[in-house]
């Protein structure tokens, strides 16, 4: 395999999902969490941007917060790993996506960007 082209494809992936939510104001995460007393629940919001981070021939894509430096949040959207001569996407939307040859990596990028475009605006950006 060609890591060196996998990385160009996943960045250029990158500078367009990220493009995407910022014009389809999905730049954001809402997280709510129950509390047990008086309060009810709390919901927090995090602006995010996506990254990548690549450890051991494995490309893992998460939403960063960006808040300050040490105490920044990190979400899994998205984890490619070689699997013997494919490569396997897990994460959030990814059931539809099976194994894949290298060569197509760049295709069944697109297809998980049109995917992620297609869901209703609250289930993107809420859990």
């Amino acid at each position: 395999m060609n890591y060196e082209k996998i990385d160009k494809t996943i960045h250029t992936f990158l500078e367009e999902f990220n493009e995407m939510c910022r014009t389809e104001r999905r730049d954001f995460l809402i997280r709510e969490r129950l509390v047990n007393y008086e309060s009810g629940s709390s919901i927090k919001k995090y602006n995010v941007t996506y990254r990548v981070k690549r450890k051991q021939n494995t490309w893992t894509i998460e939403a960063v917060s960006n808040g300050f430096w040490i105490f920044r949040r990190k979400f899994l959207l998205l984890k490619i790993t070689p699997k013997k001569n494919n490569l396997n996407f897990t994460g959030l939307y990814t059931t539809s996506i099976r194994d894949f040859e290298e060569s197509l990596l760049s295709q069944k990028l697109k297809d998980y960007l049109n995917t992620c475009k297609k869901l209703p605006h609250n289930a993107f950006v809420r859990s």
